[in-house]
């Protein structure tokens, strides 16, 4: 497990870059390219797993999976469940419904969603979900949330806890008057601090003044006469696009499309006017007995394979899998998915955007999909 630098004895900064950067590669190497769902278990939000390649935090990462950005947690709200906690972020999530249907609630706002929507929190937006009392559903919820770490965006507040919340080891609930339930106190021991920590509900007053600006800024109304407005004016519409941009993509409105790497449909890309840019979210189908095309990209990749089973060969090395395993496809790595059932293969793929901003968004064509025609395909 890496933790974070320590300046333990007077060693060059580049000395250490390249003693970590070895120790770094070869965890990475060692690490299973597919991985078993850990399951759920009761939290103060109601029934969740841990993320799946390690938490947000940037010293958390390569514990289970070679992914420096990707992880991802599952979510099941079961038929008559209490209701589940809400909280809020400045990371945009984006939450794919696995199972069932239900509602989101944004800030206000209630939004429903079925099998396969995807929904879309803008940031900094407190957000609950539930489901459908007779059948409640399963979110899958794919992240790159390291990134905000390292941009020093990663604090999280917890506004509502469960309905029954069970809290982990080492903590214990705050109560006010009358009873209220005010937060939850991480004992002294825990992760080594040296004293409580308490957990109190509710914003941030710094945080929560900083947004509550940017959305009473109202449009751009002035020219634009040098580099300098074109900031001013970005800002007003980062927060114009998340007053509008829809909160739920339909998954039964996206259109598939026939491209060199096979059957596609996108639930997320650059070019859609959504306030969640983090990542590219897609569909890949592959037919009975047919595998995808091959191809290579500097973005790290995670996928949940909705249905079949089969192997992945990356860089010359054979990874089997099959319905609901994840697949982490590390940076750089030529890839490729071979459909070995009698049934459509269904993955659902997610790439931070991250590097589309850094000049290293493209793929690397290096074999087409047998199938491949090219154009668009029925919706």
């Amino acid at each position: 497990m890496l933790e974070p630098w320590r300046e333990i004895q007077p060693v060059a900064d580049k000395l250490k870059r390249f003693v970590y950067q070895h120790q770094e590669d070869s965890l990475a190497n060692s690490l299973p390219h597919v991985l078993k769902q850990l399951p759920m278990k009761p939290t103060v939000m109601g029934m969740d797993s841990p993320h799946q390649t390690g938490d947000h935090l940037c010293y958390d990462m390569l514990t289970r999976g070679p992914h420096y950005l990707m992880t991802s947690h599952f979510t099941r709200i079961a038929p008559e469940a209490p209701v589940r906690g809400m909280h809020r972020h400045i990371g945009a999530p984006s939450l794919f419904c696995l199972t069932g249907k239900g509602w989101e609630w944004n800030d206000g706002e209630t939004y429903h969603f079925e099998t396969y929507d995807l929904l879309t929190v803008p940031p900094y937006t407190v957000h609950q979900h539930g489901g459908d009392k007779e059948i409640g559903c399963t979110i899958y919820v794919p992240e790159d949330g390291r990134v905000h770490h390292i941009l020093g965006l990663i604090w999280r507040e917890q506004h509502k806890l469960n309905e029954k919340p069970v809290f982990p080891q080492g903590t214990e609930p705050i109560y006010g008057d009358e009873g209220k339930l005010l937060g939850y106190r991480i004992k002294k021991g825990v992760l080594g601090i040296e004293k409580d920590i308490e957990v109190i509900l509710g914003p941030e007053p710094n945080r929560e003044a900083v947004f509550q600006a940017r959305r009473a800024a109202g449009s751009w109304e002035a020219p634009v006469e040098n580099t300098y407005d074109r900031y001013l004016k970005l800002m007003h519409d980062e927060a114009k696009l998340c007053r509008t941009a829809p909160h739920v993509v339909l998954e039964k409105e996206e259109p598939w499309e026939s491209t060199p790497h096979g059957k596609l449909k996108w639930l997320v890309h650059p070019s859609m006017q959504l306030a969640t840019k983090r990542k590219w979210i897609y569909f890949h189908e592959i037919p009975p007995g047919s595998r995808s095309g091959q191809h290579r990209h500097m973005s790290e990749e995670l996928i949940l394979v909705l249905e079949g089973r089969g192997y992945d060969i990356h860089d010359g090395e054979r990874w089997e899998w099959e319905q609901g395993d994840l697949i982490c496809i590390p940076s750089m790595t030529a890839h490729q998915h071979f459909n070995l059932g009698s049934s459509r293969a269904l993955f659902l793929g997610a790439m931070p955007s991250t590097y589309l901003h850094l000049g290293l968004g493209g793929i690397e064509q290096l074999e087409d999909a047998p199938e491949y025609a090219g154009g668009s395909l029925e919706r």
